[in-house]
């Protein structure tokens, strides 16, 4: 289902963006990372990334920056003078390592989007879930799952839990969708219903069924 049968007043201000520096093979997800940017815009979410200007990562933040929305790049020293990934959209920090640019970020958004990507977008989203193992926070973590993308992750999570791995509350932070409004409206619907018994699909289906699926 693309959309949702309810909506939300838009209470979510401000975001922070885990994605690739590298465009990937399937041409969807460059076409998914602008529909993300203007459906940020036209929600008045401010951004925060990684910094730089490459790959899908820079497709996602440029649509918002160049269509007048509010964006802050945390980026390490060591990557920002040599400048790797090119120059940051918006107001840049300089920081002194990928740990503190999390910090920054999760210091201040009240909710985190994670676009597919591999070694570098994985390590910063799991080490917001460590902390979270640590109740460093809570805050709701979106993974837009464009094709299945991250349907092998959350197996992975699915099994931790019923592995007795991973606490059952740490699992409900990840929201997954393969649509940017859907997932846009779980992060409003989990930062404003956050108790244990609240149900999305119940919410916008009125006791429909679930079509999203997960393989």
């Amino acid at each position: 289902m693309e959309g949702t049968s309810r909506t939300f007043p838009y209470t979510i201000k401000f975001v922070g963006l885990l994605g690739s520096h590298a465009l990937g093979r399937n041409p969807k997800l460059m076409a998914t990372a602008v529909d993300l940017g203007r459906e940020l815009v036209r929600r008045k979410v401010r951004l925060t990334y990684g910094g730089g200007n490459v790959g899908l990562q820079e497709a996602v933040v440029s649509t918002v920056y160049n269509n007048g929305g509010r964006v802050r790049g945390f980026i390490p020293g060591y990557i920002a003078t040599r400048q790797v990934y090119g120059l940051t959209y918006g107001v840049e920090y300089t920081v002194s390592s990928n740990y503190y640019k999390y910090f920054e970020m999760n210091h201040i958004v009240e909710a985190f989007i994670v676009f597919p990507g591999g070694i570098d977008t994985m390590e910063g989203l799991f080490t917001l879930i460590s902390w979270a193992s640590e109740r460093l926070h809570s805050k709701p973590i979106g993974l837009l799952n464009i094709d299945g993308y991250f349907n092998n992750l959350i197996k992975f999570l699915d099994d931790a839990v019923r592995q007795n791995f991973m606490a059952l509350y740490q699992r409900k932070l990840f929201i997954s969708s393969f649509f940017v409004d859907e997932l846009l409206d779980k992060l409003e619907f989990a930062k404003a219903f956050s108790g244990p018994g609240a149900s999305y699909d119940e919410f916008v289906n009125l006791g429909g069924l679930d079509l999203e699926l997960h393989f």
